[in-house]
């Protein structure tokens, strides 16, 4: 009965003793969910909590990434036109007409001289404020027409001085001959009614916010 017992003790230290022992390192690494920091803020409307992270995902639904906003390319008439009809108004060279009342400037169309014969025909109607310059040095007294041209321009013709000559208005889809009764070296076309809106008349200087010669091409 003693022996017994004394066996029973032996046994029961030894189950200690391997209780005791530190549990063996995985031999294969393992992924842990990563920690996420999460904090409660109360809605003072409802009472309930809401935490961080449901009101970044809020944030981010309610406050999308505004687009940059697009300058839409002008529709292609159906009709020729001169290349410079592609090119955006606030891009364009500009003229300033100084008057009696002081100055205006106008952005300018410049297409090369061998687009003249275009001009602004093909054309049904034109932004307010946008025109168009032809310039050469040997113009003499040529004439300009309004064949194929389906908006009222006005038309200013400018010496080699720099001075305008004279004023007129051409209308749509006319083959009336529009010219000075003196020489001249350019002649810049408008939307109809913009000279006398402005006060620009014969008599008043142009000036030119560009450099004419590398503008100007053939």
């Amino acid at each position: 009965m003693k022996r017994a017992l004394l066996l029973a003790l032996a046994a029961f230290s030894l189950l200690l003793l391997a209780c005791g022992e530190d549990d063996p390192a995985p031999t294969e690494a393992t992924s842990a969910p990563a920690e996420v920091s999460t904090t409660t803020t109360v809605d003072a409307t409802t009472g309930t909590g809401v935490t961080a992270t449901e009101i970044a995902t809020a944030t981010a639904v309610s406050e999308p990434p505004t687009a940059l906003a697009e300058t839409p390319a002008p529709a292609t008439p159906s009709e020729p036109v001169a290349s410079t009809y592609f090119v955006a108004t606030e891009a364009l060279p500009r003229v300033r007409f100084v008057t009696g009342a002081g100055s205006v400037e106008l952005p300018v169309e410049v297409p090369p001289r061998s687009e003249y014969a275009i001009g602004m025909s093909g054309r049904t109607e034109l932004e307010d404020g946008r025109g168009m310059l032809f310039h050469r040095e040997d113009f003499g007294q040529t004439g300009f027409w309004m064949k194929n041209t389906h908006v009222d321009l006005d038309i200013a013709f400018v010496d080699a001085a720099g001075e305008i000559v004279f004023v007129t208005t051409m209308l749509a889809d006319t083959l009336d001959i529009h010219q000075p009764g003196a020489p001249y070296v350019a002649a810049i076309e408008v939307r109809a009614g913009w000279y006398a809106e402005h006060g620009v008349a014969a008599g008043d200087r142009v000036e030119y916010a560009f450099d004419l010669a590398t503008t100007v091409t053939d």
